[in-house]
């Protein structure tokens, strides 16, 4: 495994940007956004279009460096990036290069409320959300990495740490602002939003305007007694009332469900399991696939399953002629992949 990276240089902000150059002419303002989220510069002195004095207004005022510390897995298909706030707190993102994709993986909470019990992220409790700024810089840090190979973002998946559903305006407005033409032009339908299963907030999404954004929900049972113990909210929402979120979600935008399913050994992985999740696909009435993940290692007490139990589940599935996927795990030796990520607090 290589030695992570340090990447120093606190201080960009999207909205100081904004101020800064309000009283500039439209042509210089469109330059600046060409230098930041095109050619993604990490430096002003390197926006040689630009007059020097304003590289020196700019630098001062709104440096373009992210204080962050890059992660590279031994196989070299993941690095993570643990980003320094403005307050002293941190975040986590994930890139994950594929054959043809290249994937971000973005927080959106400082912790996360849910507190499922097989998840890291779910031990460090709420701090606070965070603002559409900082969402975009995981993804703008990123950015400039793969810029480096010629190379860019395809994919961006809300599945760091946080309920995206919670912080759903600055979720919601960060989409919106990495769809722009002026920013990165990803089409919605490129971004997925992975929620604990809000269904207020599936609905919001519903009702969208040009938000046909893909949305995964963190199932892991199907039986609501065994879920209120895997995922805390279902207590509150549990799956009857998450189930008419969904059909009517699908309805407006037409797209798959994805339902992600953590495998746990001897918890939700049995004959029972899978026909509850056959019940449950019926009520929901949607397109939708179910994306199995294998349990990744952390302190939580819960056993990864063997490629015997796994093979044995997905025998339960077919029989009940559910559509599923095995997903494979990026970054486990950085602890990048998915229920590990857990904010550590150093970037020494």
């Amino acid at each position: 495994m290589n030695p992570p990276v340090m990447l120093l240089g606190k201080g960009f902000n999207i909205d100081r940007l904004n101020d800064v150059i309000a009283d500039l002419p439209n042509y210089r303002k469109k330059q600046i956004y060409r230098a930041v989220f095109k050619a993604t510069l990490d430096s002003w002195e390197k926006a040689t279009d630009l007059p020097l004095d304003l590289r020196a207004r700019l630098t001062e005022a709104v440096p373009l460096a992210i204080e962050s510390k890059l992660f590279f897995s031994s196989d070299h298909r993941t690095t993570k990036a643990l980003i320094s706030l403005r307050d002293g707190n941190f975040s986590e993102a994930v890139l994950m290069k594929a054959k043809v994709r290249n994937t971000i993986c973005i927080s959106t909470q400082v912790g996360c409320p849910i507190g499922c019990p097989f998840c890291a992220s779910g031990k460090l409790g709420l701090a606070r959300n965070l603002t559409r700024e900082e969402i975009v810089e995981q993804v703008l840090l990123f950015a400039r990495q793969l810029k480096t190979t010629e190379e860019r973002i395809t994919n961006i998946v809300f599945m760091g740490i946080g309920e995206p559903l919670l912080n759903y305006t600055n979720v919601v407005d960060a989409i919106r602002f990495l769809n722009r033409p002026d920013t990165f032009d990803l089409s919605i339908r490129r971004f997925s939003i992975s929620t604990a299963g809000l269904p207020q907030g599936i609905d919001k999404l519903s009702k969208e305007a040009n938000f046909d954004v893909n949305l995964a929900i963190s199932l892991h049972s199907a039986i609501d007694e065994k879920r209120d113990r895997l995922v805390p909210l279902n207590k509150r929402h549990p799956l009857g009332d998450l189930s008419k979120a969904l059909r009517a979600y699908f309805e407006k935008t037409k797209r798959k469900i994805m339902f992600e399913y953590i495998l746990i050994k001897d918890v939700n992985m049995s004959a029972e399991d899978a026909f509850a999740l056959r019940k449950y696909i019926n009520t929901v009435q949607a397109a939708y696939v179910v994306n199995l993940v294998p349990l990744n290692q952390t302190t939580c007490g819960y056993e990864t399953p063997s490629n015997r139990d796994i093979s044995q589940f997905k025998e339960h599935l077919k029989e009940y002629h559910i559509n599923f996927v095995e997903r494979f795990s990026y970054g486990h030796d950085i602890k990048a992949a998915c229920g590990q990520l857990a904010g550590e607090q150093e970037l020494t």
